[in-house]
C-alpha cells in the first residue's frame, strides 16, 4: 500500500472537500483518504500509483500538485 499527498490549492470549503473524497472513496482500490481543508492537502493511501490518484482528483474538478 502506498501513500500520496498532495496539495490541492483550489479545494476552498467542505463542499469541494465532499467532491473530493466521493471521487476518491468510489475507487476499490483506495483503503484511506484524510483531507485537511486548512492545510488544503489531501492523503491518500491504496494501490495506486501517484499518478492515478491525482488523475481521480482532476476527474473531481481539482488540480492537485
Amino acid at each position: 500500500m502506498e501513500k500520496h499527498v498532495f496539495k490541492v490549492n483550489d479545494m476552498n470549503c467542505n463542499g469541494c472537500v465532499a467532491t473530493i473524497r466521493q471521487g476518491l472513496e468510489a475507487d476499490t482500490r483506495i483503503e484511506t483518504v484524510d483531507i485537511q481543508l486548512s492545510k488544503k492537502q489531501v492523503s491518500v493511501s491504496g494501490d495506486l500509483t501517484p499518478e492515478e490518484t491525482a488523475e481521480i482528483i482532476r476527474n473531481s474538478g481539482f488540480n492537485p500538485e
